[in-house]
């Protein structure tokens, strides 16, 4: 069996990075697969495995691409927020020829949080998600969106997240519990395109933890762009540095990383995260750091934490709302590592997969 794996990778976004290594390991592991290709925007991954095959996009021509897909027996979206606006041309292209060459097509552990935003483009969309041969997402929000708005050919999948797939790649960043008794150490993990306004506004609520516990800021981006490549408008430090303008200088930490490991290195030295990258979020999870995501009602930030059951009220906050120091100390003394959570959502992570490719 070979496999082609598709989706927003080679951008240097934590959450995608994480699927590649997530999704890579896991079908290298099945005797049943040969042969497992990814195709992304950037080839920076290295693999142990001799069965996957990366490449980039502007690498392939049509002839390549068709080839790559004769070779494959199932094609996936692995992973993510799918973010179809307009109408999603290449996505259909593909899926028809998949379908006139009798793979299999589908979609692995995403979320429908952000699909529809282009009311003309409904039915398009929808079309993708009916005429897939599977369709496994990622949370109960999505779950229940696919059973109301969607003519499925058969009942989708709910799951984990793709980043719980092998809770093992992250046990050596584990830290022992309650190692602080005060946040010395806070990670913020902002988006690239928000201004100025916002950075004011954050620095606002972090500048209370500086004052009376001397805090370090740790601005740690979840998509980076490395020395040397193009595309600097995908780089969340170019908020990051918004944000620095207004906190002291000896009290604030820039970051970068080009493997993951490094981002969860610098995370797992945390007292605290507060973050509107849904990654990030799901990292300080599984690491055990008490944490607040950033999102809107209905966002993948909100559907997550309400997922978790833990804190969920005090977890989640809309954009631009204050975050008050009572808050951050009440989760911060109150915050219990969701385990129970979190090994649910690798058990159901890995039965979509074998339901899906190996049942």
């Amino acid at each position: 069996m070979n496999i082609m794996l598709i989706g927003y990778y080679g951008y240097h976004n934590i959450g995608d990075d994480l699927f590649v290594k997530q999704l890579t390991n896991y079908l290298a592991s099945k005797q049943k697969v040969k042969k497992n290709f990814i195709l992304g925007e950037d080839n920076y991954y290295e693999f142990d495995s001799i069965k996957v095959f990366s490449f980039t996009n502007n690498q392939l021509s049509k002839i390549k691409r068709a080839l790559i897909l004769l070779k494959s027996d199932y094609i996936a979206w692995g992973g993510g927020s799918l973010e179809l606006d307009g109408e999603p041309g290449n996505l259909l292209k593909l899926q028809k020829l998949s379908k006139l060459m009798g793979k299999g097509f589908g979609f692995l552990g995403i979320g429908l949080d952000s699909v529809w935003k282009e009311k003309n483009s409904k039915s398009k969309i929808a079309n993708i998600f009916a005429k897939s041969d599977y369709l496994y997402l990622r949370d109960n929000y999505s779950y229940e969106m696919a059973l109301e708005q969607l003519k499925l050919k058969q009942l989708p999948s709910l799951g984990g997240d793709l980043a719980f797939l092998d809770l093992t790649i992250y046990e050596k960043f584990f830290k022992p519990l309650n190692q602080s008794i005060n946040i010395t150490n806070i990670s913020f993990s902002g988006k690239k395109w928000w201004g100025d306004s916002r950075a004011e506004f954050y620095a606002k609520q972090l500048m209370p933890l500086i004052e009376k516990y001397n805090t370090t800021i740790h601005l740690l981006p979840g998509q980076v762009v490395l020395s040397g490549q193009v595309g600097n408008q995908r780089n969340d430090n170019l908020f990051h540095e918004l944000l620095k303008k207004y906190l002291p200088s000896t009290n604030c930490q820039m970051h970068s990383w080009k493997e993951p490991e490094y981002f969860l290195e610098i995370l797992s030295s945390m007292n605290f995260h507060i973050g509107n990258r849904l990654h990030s979020i799901i990292l300080a999870d599984i690491l055990g750091i008490p944490n607040i995501g950033i999102g809107s009602h209905r966002s993948k930030i909100f559907n997550y934490i309400h997922k978790t059951n833990t804190l969920i009220k005090e977890r989640v906050v809309d954009f631009m709302e204050p975050i008050s120091m009572e808050r951050i100390m009440t989760i911060f003394y109150r915050y219990k590592k969701p385990e129970n959570f979190i090994l649910k959502e690798s058990s159901t992570a890995k039965s979509c997969l074998e339901q899906i490719f190996f049942s």
